[in-house]
């Protein structure tokens, strides 16, 4: 029974497929284990979203190897795709045959044994040093090339997932060429899951316990596209998942803000268990930015989508993505996208420097220094903890239901449905200022994982 270690860089959509290797390797009888010092095998699911993203990468992997010499390293995911890990691991398996990981590994594991066991025989046959007997040779399944993958690759059920929330693969691939954006290369064109095996994984994650499903993919709004459909299909496979009894939450992964429109949004709204909570990815409020970014939306379209979603919902949370230094991005631009921010009040930011990815447009545009870049994405930073302080005063001494996800020594702590980090003491109900938060389903002591 070899033991297992596995680590994923990157984006829900990675942590997703990681958990489907693993459980497949499980299925074979590998063992999970904590730390890489106790691994057979050591697999780590690589991302390229960044530059940043792409060096932890090849760090991880190279750290994976000198903690453990002797193990097999394996690499997947976007950034093993696009660039040669040869020199870092003994497998490299991209963004596609992900199915193949497990027939390789094993291949990989029979030769070693059987090269250490003639090892063995020839030490005691000619008193020879020991070797393992391996010469490197890396087991390259796609990698430096971009992917060209048109058909969606079925991972099948992931019924035995590590988070509180259970995260769900409704599609793979990109066609929007963000002119920053290397995904569309690591990915390839957009592909969707079919409807039966997205009802079918929902249905057994809430026959597991479940009480919330994401749904994630790298451009989810794109689900049918390839079919001729708009978002309207997303909107309508929520409205098949709301009828599964026993599943409390549907939560949303990125949106493309011009798939929001009142269709979209009048067909949502009949999926009552769909969270009021909506990630807009914007990147910047420049329309001079935005441009360059080729983004297919101004900032007055994105102003459109976030007021009809407003008429719509009931103190909706609106999150975001915020790319700040974006190749030249002038000081009035940069003003334009923090005006824009405080305009719309999202709820929730998440802001990341620009850096380059090789084979975009805009790696050939002139870069803005990055001293700059630093003092800009700490004042856009400031921002953001001051916009979510303000929309998430407006709960305070309001009932809300919050899925227990995790807890430390002093605290319970999950999420509300509009995306409010609520901690609970574990104390609660002892203390006069304590019992000011209450929990009104008490059915049983374990809390992990409920809806209270």
């Amino acid at each position: 029974m070899p033991n297992l270690y596995i680590h994923t860089l990157g984006c829900k959509t990675n942590h997703y497929e990681t958990q489907a290797v693993a459980q497949q390797l499980s299925d074979h009888d590998f063992t999970l284990v904590d730390n890489m010092q106790e691994a057979d095998v050591g697999i780590l699911n690589t991302c390229t979203v960044t530059a940043e993203a792409g060096r932890k990468s090849r760090q991880f992997l190279r750290r994976m190897k000198k903690q453990n010499p002797s193990a097999l390293i394996v690499a997947m995911g976007c950034y093993s795709q696009l660039y040669d890990v040869s020199a870092d691991c003994d497998i490299s398996v991209g963004t596609s045959k992900r199915n193949s990981i497990v027939d390789i590994i094993l291949k990989k594991l029979a030769i070693r044994g059987q090269n250490n066991s003639e090892n063995m025989v020839l030490t005691q046959n000619n008193n020879l040093s020991s070797t393992n007997g391996i010469q490197k040779q890396t087991e390259l399944v796609t990698a430096g090339k971009k992917s060209n993958e048109t058909e969606y690759e079925e991972l099948g059920i992931v019924d035995r997932q590590q988070e509180t929330r259970a995260l769900i693969k409704i599609q793979d691939g990109c066609n929007e060429f963000c002119t920053y954006c290397a995904i569309p290369l690591a990915r390839g064109r957009i592909r969707s899951r079919t409807r039966q095996n997205i009802i079918k994984e929902a249905e057994q994650q809430v026959k597991n316990g479940y009480k919330e499903i994401v749904l994630t993919g790298i451009h989810i709004c794109s689900f049918e596209r390839e079919s001729g459909r708009n978002s309207d299909a997303l909107a309508e496979l929520c409205l098949e998942l709301n009828s599964i009894a026993g599943l409390s939450r549907i939560r949303l992964g990125s949106l493309e803000p011009l798939s929001i429109t009142r269709s979209f949004l009048n067909i949502l709204r009949q999926a009552n268990k769909v969270c009021p909570h909506f990630h807009l990815s914007l990147q910047s409020g420049s329309d001079g930015v935005l441009k360059r970014m080729h983004r297919k939306y101004d900032s007055e379209q994105y102003k459109l989508r976030v007021e009809l979603l407003r008429e719509l919902y009931s103190d909706p949370a609106i999150t975001t993505d915020i790319m700040v230094g974006f190749p030249e991005e002038t000081e009035e631009e940069f003003e334009q996208n923090m005006a824009f921010v405080n305009k719309i009040r999202f709820s929730r930011i998440h802001v990341f420097p620009y850096s380059i990815r090789p084979d975009t447009l805009a790696a050939k545009m002139r870069q803005v220094p990055q001293d700059i870049v630093k003092a800009r994405v700490q004042q856009m930073l400031m921002t953001g903890n001051n916009l979510a302080a303000k929309y998430a005063e407006q709960f305070k001494s309001k009932t809300v239901e919050v899925l227990m996800e995790d807890e430390t020594e002093s605290f319970i702590r999950g999420y509300t449905e509009h995306y409010i980090r609520t901690l609970i003491p574990k104390n609660q109900g002892k203390t006069g200022e304590i019992k000011k938060v209450l929990i009104t389903d008490t059915q049983n002591d374990e809390l992990i994982g409920r809806i209270v």
